[in-house]
């Protein structure tokens, strides 16, 4: 490689570091699931990405989104994000087509107790309804509660409960992703 592309790749980092303000990633884990999740954080938007996967449902999710964010400055209890998601989803269907696609509306919460800074609640919420789900989806949706406990300034493990739910336009169903995990989350 030579110093121009070394140099256009050294300034692109560092001027997409300096857009970013807080970012973090987190995994969660039980012993037929595991979920990823990305979350670039641009000051008043976050770009997301993720991804899960369930072996007992045979079923994969990709994403990628875009939120508006909003806080009650720093230290301040509540974080709020608003926004969409483009989803692709592979299940093992035995039909010709085993992808679907789908455009869910939704956000998520974190609040942060005053009296306990270390613990927070976190909640999200995604839908994709019948005019928005393509392919042979009819709709689907996922949701995620969590209660979160912060060990160092830049980490938190968590406790989670979610489920994701696609329906098809045959009318069955797949319930993956469901129940208790248990998982990571860090600030960089």
């Amino acid at each position: 490689m030579n110093l121009t592309h070394k140099t256009l790749l050294l300034t692109a980092g560092i001027l997409g570091s300096s857009l970013v303000n807080a970012s973090t990633a987190s995994v969660a884990l039980t012993n037929d699931t595991v979920k990823g999740d990305v979350n670039l954080d641009m000051g008043t938007f976050g770009i997301d990405a993720g991804m899960s996967y369930d072996k007992d449902e045979s079923l994969s999710t990709a994403h990628i989104g875009l939120n508006v964010e909003d806080s009650e400055g720093a230290g301040g209890p509540l974080e709020v994000g608003i926004g969409a998601r483009f989803y692709a989803i592979d299940a093992d269907r035995k039909q010709e087509d085993d992808l679907s696609l789908a455009l869910a509306l939704g956000g998520w919460y974190r609040y942060t107790l005053p009296e306990a800074n270390r613990i927070s609640i976190y909640g999200s919420l995604y839908y994709a309804p019948e005019v928005l789900s393509f392919t042979n989806l009819d709709h689907m949706y996922t949701y995620e509660m969590r209660a979160e406990y912060m060990t160092m300034r830049n980490a938190r493990v968590y406790l989670s409960y979610g489920k994701t739910t696609v329906i098809y336009d045959d009318n069955s169903r797949i319930e993956a992703n469901n129940g208790l995990s248990i998982g990571a989350a860090v600030e960089f």
